[in-house]
């Protein structure tokens, strides 16, 4: 069963960031804290690291979207 990836909350004001860019493509296998994508808040741009290991099997968020904290942004299928 695949892991949902979420939109993690860096800092008390957060409430939503866009996606920069993805550092791995759906079908990639990920490794839970390796550097997944690429976030911009108001406050900063940071690297999102991968919440479980085994493959990327999709992105519902791509590059350029804007999204809520806590937000489902990536499906994981474990290894």
């Amino acid at each position: 069963m695949a892991v949902e990836m979420i939109l993690p909350k860096f800092g008390l004001t957060m409430a939503e960031a866009n996606i920069v860019r993805w550092l791995k493509n759906e079908g990639d296998a990920v490794t839970a804290g390796e550097p997944l994508l690429e976030i911009e808040t108001e406050k900063i741009t940071c690297e999102v690291e991968a919440s479980a290991s085994g493959t990327l099997q999709k992105i519902v968020a791509p590059a350029g979207t804007t999204v809520q904290v806590s937000t489902v942004i990536a499906m994981i299928e474990p290894a």
